[in-house]
């Protein structure tokens, strides 16, 4: 395995000369990685099909640590799932089953490592797709995100939030947390049979959307990690979210900004709001123009299949977007990113997506 520095040098080189063959590499390269890398992987993949990332922890060594931890006898089952900060197993356990969430060994002094290395990356592939920010902001960002995601018992608290919010509504699932078998290293929840949206050649509705604009604009929470290997459904159509680990509470003044934006009423002012600070960028006096491109999802009946973004943002305004970035709340690009992993699913079933009639009953 290359060294991540060697892996700079060398994609330096081919993104040079074979900017394609370049990225589709360092994306593959990542995503059979863990941590920060894999993280960076999917954004690079950009929801196209991709290798999972590498296992760390086997059958047996999920059974000792959870004895260790617990002292209680367990079955376990062959890995369900690797992901960037850790493995799901299915165990039994006192006769019912179980989802065991373990983190991967290390890696929270990993990623420690990675957070240096993939600002290294972006001072040398500045030039190069979602690689342009100011590393300062973002150095802080990936510390207290990442620190807030290998901690368990966070996400578990977030996931009992969401389980609460959603409780009555039958469209949605939310696995139980077991507390008694969680800690801040591995997370235990009632097993959910369903099938992730990544093995799922069509889906039967759209309730997932529902479930982001309902917990983000109506309860102020955001599940910033819709990737399709964090929700499913089960054959009735009830979607289950799974993976807390990136959820934020996102204040009322940022909301209101989203609204407005969405609503398009006093547009410099909802930017703001929204996290976007415009006063002494190339935008102060195009606030319009801006918000009418970045939403333009949002002002469509339906986004077809084959949508892309507008012509606006190909052009030297698009450019200009692209460092947006650094006047820009890293929370606010969460929030987009999660939004939009969902678009890109759908579109890469060719489903059209009603994205202005699901926003509309949270903007009265």
């Amino acid at each position: 395995m290359l060294t991540t520095f060697l892996k700079i040098t060398y994609l330096r080189l081919k993104y040079r000369f074979m900017p394609n063959e370049a990225q589709e590499f360092w994306a593959q390269e990542l995503l059979n990685s863990q941590g920060l890398s894999a993280k960076l992987g999917q954004l690079l993949a950009q929801g196209k099909e991709s290798k999972l990332p590498k296992s760390s922890v086997s059958a047996l060594e999920a059974k000792a640590f959870f004895l260790k931890h617990h002292n209680e006898k367990i079955q376990v089952s062959d890995e369900v799932l690797a992901a960037s900060m850790g493995q799901v197993f299915h165990i039994e356990l006192n006769q019912k089953n179980y989802a065991l969430k373990i983190l991967h060994p290390g890696i929270r002094k990993k990623l420690e490592k990675e957070i240096d290395n993939i600002l290294l990356l972006g001072k040398y592939f500045s030039k190069a797709k979602g690689f342009s920010f100011d590393q300062q902001v973002f150095n802080q960002f990936l510390t207290e995100v990442f620190k807030e995601e290998t901690d368990l018992s966070r996400e578990a608290d977030f996931q009992k939030k969401f389980e609460a919010l959603f409780e009555s509504d039958t469209r949605f699932k939310i696995p139980k947390v077991i507390p008694e078998f969680t800690t801040a290293s591995a997370l235990c929840q009632e097993w959910v049979d369903s099938t992730l949206a990544k093995d799922l050649p069509h889906f039967q509705n759209f309730h997932v959307f529902t479930f982001f604009f309902e917990s983000l604009l109506k309860h102020g929470t955001l599940h910033g990690d819709l990737n399709d290997r964090n929700w499913g459904m089960r054959p009735n159509g009830q979607v289950v979210v799974f993976d807390y680990g990136c959820s934020q509470i996102i204040s009322p003044r940022r909301i209101l900004g989203f609204k407005k934006l969405l609503m398009n009423e006093a547009v410099a002012e909802a930017f703001l709001e929204f996290g976007i600070r415009l006063e002494r960028t190339w935008f102060k006096g195009r606030e319009q123009q801006l918000r009418d491109a970045l939403f333009e999802p949002f002002l469509r009946e339906f986004i077809q299949p084959d949508w892309s973004y507008s012509k606006d943002l190909e052009s030297e305004f698009g450019q200009r977007i692209k460092l947006l970035r650094e006047v820009t709340d890293p929370w606010v690009l969460l929030m987009m990113r999660s939004l939009f992993s969902l678009i890109r699913i759908y579109q890469n079933r060719k489903m059209p997506i009603p994205l202005k009639v699901l926003v509309a009953p949270y903007l009265k």
